[in-house]
C-alpha cells in the first residue's frame, strides 16, 4: 500500500478546488466584459440616479442643432450639375460637396434640422431661381446624407410652382420616412393631423407656419400653413388648436416660424415679437426663426428658447446683399426629460449659437463652411467678421447662451 495516497487524494482536491475557483472567476471576468461592451456599443439614453435604493431616478437626453435657409440660386444649381442625365432624360445634380463641412459638425446630434426655403417642385416643372425658385430633388437627398432628419416647408415661397410643386414636394418627403417635416400638406386630413414623435424616450411635436406666400393665392388652405403678418387675430384659433391636440401628448413643443423683415441684421420687428409671446403663452418651448436671411438674436421670452432668425445657411446672396447674406446661424441644445419621485419634467438645457458661412470661388465649389475653417484666403479678416456677427446672436449677453461652439 503506498502510504502517500492520502496526500495524493488532498492534493488532487485542492487542484479540484484551483480549477473551479479559476472557472467561477473567468466567468464573472467575461459577464463583467460582456456588460462593458454592450454599453459602449449601445449607449443608453438613459441614465439611472439612485439616491434611494428604493428610488430610481430617470433622466432622457436628446440633443438637436438646426440651420437656417437652404436657398438655391441659380448659380448653385450650376455648380452642382453633374453633366450627366438620368434614365429620365433630366440631368443629374450633386450638392452633397457644398455640405460636407455641415456633415461633419452635425455629428453626434439627435435632431438635425433646417429649412428648405426653396420648393423641390420636380424637374418635370423646370427648375428656377428667383423670383419663383424650383429646386430639384438632389437637394433634399444631400442634405439628408448630411444627416438632416427634420425640415421645415412652410416658407414664402412654397407655392412658387403652384399645387403642383405642393404635391411633389410632399411626394418626395412622404417617401424620407426616418425625416420629421412640417408646413405644406397634401390634404385637409394630413394637415389636421398633428404629429406625435419620439426619440430616446422624449416625445415631441414640431409645428411650422409662414407669414405669406408672396402674394400667390393658396387653392386650397391645407397646402401650405399659413399664419398672417401684421394682424394675426384670425390665425390665433389655428395654432392654438393645434397646439391643444398634441400638448397633453407630448413633453416638448417645437415651432418654426417663417417670419420677420429681410436683411434686417441683428433686429426683430413687432411681429415676430408679439408672435413669440403667444406662441409662449401656448407653451411652446422652442421656436426656430428663418425668412430674413440675416441673423438675429436668440433670446428667452419667459420660458420659450426663441431662435428669431437662422439666416441663410447655403444661398448666393452674397452677391446682392454682402457679407450678411452670407453669413448663418447654427444653433443646438439639449431637451432633457427628468423623472423623479414620480414628477416627470423636461427641459431645454445648454442652447448654444454659432455661425457658417457660404464660400464660393466665382460662383463655383460653394461650401458652408463653419468659421472656425476659415482663414483670410478664404474670408480677408474673417476673425474680425466672426466677432462682429457673432455679437448679433447674443446682444444680451445672456449667460444661459453659449456663443461659439463649432470646432
Amino acid at each position: 500500500m503506498d502510504k502517500d495516497m492520502p496526500t495524493r487524494r488532498k492534493t488532487k482536491k485542492k487542484h479540484k478546488k484551483l480549477v473551479i475557483l479559476f472557472y467561477v472567476v473567468l466567468l464573472i471576468a467575461l459577464s463583467i466584459y460582456t456588460v462593458k461592451a454592450t454599453l459602449g456599443n449601445n449607449k443608453p439614453s438613459i441614465m439611472l440616479e439612485t439616491t434611494n435604493p428604493e428610488e430610481i431616478n430617470e433622466v432622457y437626453r436628446l440633443s438637436f442643432i438646426g440651420l437656417g435657409d437652404c436657398l438655391i440660386h441659380g448659380y448653385l444649381y450650376m455648380d452642382a450639375d453633374t453633366g450627366r442625365k438620368g434614365s429620365d432624360g433630366y440631368n443629374i445634380y450633386d450638392f452633397k460637396p457644398m455640405f460636407s463641412y455641415v456633415k461633419e459638425f452635425s455629428k453626434g446630434y439627435d435632431l438635425k434640422y433646417y429649412n428648405q426655403e426653396t420648393i423641390i417642385g420636380g424637374k418635370n416643372l423646370g427648375l428656377s431661381g428667383y423670383p419663383h425658385f424650383n429646386s430639384p430633388d438632389e437637394v433634399g437627398d444631400a442634405m439628408i446624407d448630411a444627416g438632416y432628419n427634420m425640415v421645415s416647408l412652410a416658407t414664402n415661397h412654397a407655392m412658387d410652382q403652384g399645387e403642383k410643386g405642393i404635391l411633389h414636394s410632399m411626394s418626395y418627403w412622404n417617401s424620407k420616412t426616418d425625416v420629421i417635416k412640417a408646413g405644406t400638406y397634401t390634404s385637409q386630413a394630413e394637415r389636421d393631423k398633428v404629429m406625435v414623435y419620439e426619440k430616446n424616450g422624449i416625445k415631441f411635436a414640431f409645428l411650422n407656419y409662414t407669414y405669406g406666400t408672396n402674394g400667390i393665392n393658396v387653392p386650397k388652405s391645407y397646402l401650405v400653413n399659413v399664419w398672417g403678418e401684421g394682424n394675426f387675430e384670425n390665425y390665433k384659433k389655428t395654432i392654438a388648436n393645434d397646439i391643444a391636440k398634441v400638448k397633453d401628448q407630448v413633453d416638448i413643443i417645437m415651432v418654426a416660424m417663417h417670419w420677420g423683415e429681410e436683411y434686417q441684421l441683428g433686429k426683430t420687428n413687432n411681429y415676430q415679437r408679439e408672435a413669440a409671446k403667444y406662441l409662449n403663452s401656448l407653451g411652446v418651448d422652442v421656436i426656430i426663426g428663418t425668412h430674413p436671411h440675416v441673423v438675429q438674436p436668440v433670446e428667452y421670452v419667459g420660458d420659450t428658447l426663441v431662435i428669431y432668425s437662422l439666416g441663410n445657411m447655403v444661398s448666393n446672396q452674397r452677391y446682392s446683399q454682402g457679407l450678411k447674406g452670407a453669413i448663418g446661424g447654427v444653433a443646438a441644445f439639449d431637451i432633457v426629460k427628468k423623472v423623479e419621485d414620480g414628477k416627470t419634467t423636461t427641459k431645454i438645457e445648454n442652447p448654444k449659437v454659432d455661425l457658417v458661412y457660404t464660400h464660393d470661388v466665382n460662383h463655383k465649389n460653394y461650401r458652408v463652411m463653419p468659421f472656425s475653417k476659415l482663414n483670410n484666403s478664404i474670408l480677408s479678416n474673417y476673425q474680425s467678421v466672426y466677432a462682429q456677427y457673432k455679437a448679433y446672436l447674443n446682444p444680451k449677453n445672456d449667460s444661459r447662451i453659449q456663443v461659439g461652439f463649432i470646432n
